[in-house]
């Protein structure tokens, strides 16, 4: 019933050289596309749509379900639509990102708490769209509730972690002056603060500079952490815009001035 098929003689030793070559075409193929494939290119929107980095945070933008939310997103959404003006929303993790992207004309606004220091303010335009905040230094508690660094001199020789090219790092050097010793100061170059602080409660770093702001939040889900140790004054924070985005500026800190108006 069945027909046994019969095979050439000398046939394999061929068929197996063909298998080899195909597969070393496949391998070469695969590895030459993979040198080749350029990498992503972030689309942003033309005509008299607003491009807006904003920070994935609880304050910024995160998902709630499967929709976006956070205070910050329903806050310029509500006011974009009110005056008749398109967004494009570009989330981040890093505020560097951010400003690079706001420096090449990627970006006309950064939607995050950005402390306003004198530095930033020669940089960039600012509205004050947040509140007064301050720096602290997020840590684990002992077994018995106690921290490692109770002031800030405690901090002398110790090792903090700050997301890459963090506005904090200024305050930290000049802390380091201040109590006379060193602060090593680690910086992050894919963690935002909010997850340095879930890192710290994991105990896989042993603590962060973050602001109160973002750390007040995270202190319910996490107790074994504290933030009572204030690295800097309170001091303003608001969303950065560049210097020849001036009218726009005006614009948008119009829209929040109306809004707390009301």
């Amino acid at each position: 019933m069945f027909e046994r098929i019969q095979h050439k003689k000398g046939s394999f030793p061929m068929y197996l050289l063909l298998l080899l070559i195909a597969i070393g075409l496949m391998i070469g193929l695969r590895q030459c596309s993979a040198r080749n494939l350029p990498e992503r290119s972030e689309k942003v929107a033309g005509g008299d749509t607003i491009n807006v980095a904003i920070e994935i945070s609880p304050m910024g933008v995160t998902t709630l379900g499967d929709t976006l939310g956070g205070y910050y997103y329903d806050l310029i959404n509500k006011l974009a639509s009110k005056h008749g003006r398109p967004l494009k929303f570009h989330p981040f993790t890093q505020l560097q990102t951010a400003l690079t992207g706001l420096d090449e004309g990627r970006y006309q606004l950064v939607v995050s708490d950005i402390p306003i220091t004198s530095e930033l303010k020669n940089r960039y335009r600012f509205i004050q769209a947040g509140e007064i905040d301050r720096q602290v230094l997020v840590q684990r508690r002992d077994t018995t509730g106690e921290v490692e660094c109770a002031t800030q001199f405690d901090l002398a020789g110790k090792h903090v972690t700050v997301p890459h090219n963090s506005p904090f790092i200024s305050r930290l050097r000049n802390l380091s002056h201040e109590i006379g010793d060193t602060i090593y100061v680690t910086e992050d170059p894919q963690y935002s603060s909010e997850q340095l602080i879930i890192m710290t409660a994991l105990g896989e770093i042993p603590n962060a500079v973050v602001s109160a702001r973002v750390a007040t939040p995270l202190l319910r889900r996490y107790p074994d952490l504290d933030a009572s140790l204030e690295i800097s004054l309170n001091q303003f924070h608001g969303w950065a815009m560049s210097h020849r985005d001036s009218i726009l500026q005006r614009e948008i800190a119009s829209w929040l001035t109306d809004s707390n108006s009301r």
